[in-house]
């Protein structure tokens, strides 16, 4: 299973360039008709690509990677993240059109220097702030309570590999009353006993490194 901390720098990875992207676009649509940029051409396409990666994070694909992790976004983050999706859907709606001219529907996004500058920015930074955060700390406290768990667990297999070796020991001395017929099952005992102390060793090892 993916951690939290995976999905964390995936989604991070996937939507943070989206700020700069919508600056970028801000940028080209701004520039004069006709005006001189080698890689004018380069920039819009990944300024594209980078929006719609953003887009398809902050959809279906977050969802995808939490529910891989059994995790859902608290209410408000959940809100952070709608909100980024409906400020990008104009810069999705306007570089997914088939027509080629990507700039000129952007430049006829409404408002397009506030949205880039004064609400898109700002918000998807305060979700992938609040984001990572959120799913830092669940991924924290999901670890503590897993070696919570593995501690509970070692410390009950502890006490059963106490209570065989005593049984054990106790076949033992019942053997040795017994005198000759009870060779055969001594040594069994004897055995089953040194395997039970190795076991506990070993469990109060991997208890000692849980500690730390």
């Amino acid at each position: 299973m993916t951690s939290l901390t995976d999905v964390q720098n995936t989604a991070f990875m996937a939507i943070g360039p989206s700020r700069i992207a919508a600056l970028s676009l801000l940028a080209l649509a701004q520039a004069p008709e006709g005006a001189d940029s080698s890689n004018a051409e380069d920039v819009l396409d990944l300024s594209v690509r980078r929006i719609f990666a953003a887009c398809d994070m902050l959809g279906g694909g977050l969802d995808a990677l939490l529910a891989d992790c059994a995790y859902t976004l608290p209410a408000e983050l959940e809100g952070k993240r709608q909100s980024c999706l409906e400020l990008l859907e104009p810069l999705h709606s306007a570089a997914g059109q088939a027509d080629g001219a990507v700039l000129a529907h952007v430049r006829n996004v409404p408002d397009l220097a506030a949205l880039c500058l004064y609400r898109l920015e700002p918000a998807v930074s305060d979700f992938l702030k609040d984001m990572v955060q959120t799913l830092r700390e669940a991924q924290q406290q999901r670890e503590e309570e897993r070696d919570a768990q593995m501690r509970a667990t070692i410390a009950t297999a502890e006490g059963v590999g106490k209570n065989i070796k005593f049984i054990s020991f106790n076949a033992s001395i019942e053997a040795a009353r017994i005198g000759e017929m009870g060779k055969g099952f001594a040594v069994i005992a004897t055995e089953i006993r040194e395997l039970s102390g190795k076991t506990q060793n070993l469990l109060e090892e991997m208890s000692g490194y849980l500690k730390h």
